[in-house]
């Protein structure tokens, strides 16, 4: 029987690789993207627990599902935001909007909005929610068609996502400030992409506000009271 030497332990080769410029940048883009889908359905799915918990006479069954999906959803909430922090820590961190601070006890002023997304179930969610807070709706599954709907309903607020096929929000915002209206709408930029940039890009492009999904209740009420202010 031969004896065998043991083979020297293989080198340790670092877990973390570096990434040049290029592939950073890359991968930021990459993990952008990443968050932003994520952020979708969270959006859809806050505002229908939102509804559900806002139903005065909700069975017992929906109060205990309820309290048990809304700890969840704060928590996968955090961890999309922990991940949109890893995303922009290589950049500049973002300044803070300067915002009038309005009592959370004002009154909801009643406003006519229009929701603008191609994603149907967050549209329907975020307009009931909008609807129990008193206010008038419309929606559109396009920009296409908000610009169609836009002299007719005259809205006081318009709600937009992002990227939509066809027309982005960004290119909407655009239009709806050549437009002679009878009154200027505030323009909300409501999207999964929460980076500095992205506000940047939202406000160059004609938005006066720019939101990051999920949107909660309390969000939405500040939204609407400062405007009233």
């Amino acid at each position: 029987m031969v004896n065998r030497e043991p083979l020297p332990p293989a080198p340790a080769v670092p877990l973390t690789v570096p990434l040049s410029p290029a592939q950073g940048a890359e991968e930021s883009k990459s993990l952008a993207k990443i968050v932003h889908e994520l952020r979708n359905p969270l959006s859809a799915f806050a505002s229908a627990l939102h509804l559900l918990s806002s139903q005065p006479d909700r069975p017992e069954v929906v109060r205990q599902l309820v309290s048990l999906m809304l700890p969840q959803l704060d928590r996968l909430t955090h961890a999309v935001d922990d991940l949109a922090a890893h995303v922009a820590a290589a950049k500049n961190p973002p300044a803070k909007q300067a915002q009038t601070a309005v009592p959370s006890s004002a009154p909801l002023p009643a406003l006519k909005i229009l929701l603008v997304d191609d994603n149907q179930s967050a549209t329907h969610m975020m307009g009931r929610l909008l609807e129990k807070l008193g206010q008038d709706v419309q929606v559109a599954g396009s920009a296409a068609a908000a610009l169609d709907q836009l002299t007719k309903f005259l809205p006081d607020f318009v709600i937009s996502d992002i990227a939509m096929p066809g027309m982005s929000g960004y290119d909407l915002a655009r239009r709806i400030r050549e437009l002679e209206l009878p009154k200027r709408p505030y323009l909300v930029a409501i999207t999964g992409y929460g980076q500095e940039s992205d506000r940047q890009e939202a406000f160059a492009a004609g938005f006066d506000q720019h939101l990051t999904k999920p949107i909660g209740v309390a969000a939405l009420e500040d939204l609407l009271r400062a405007s009233g202010s």
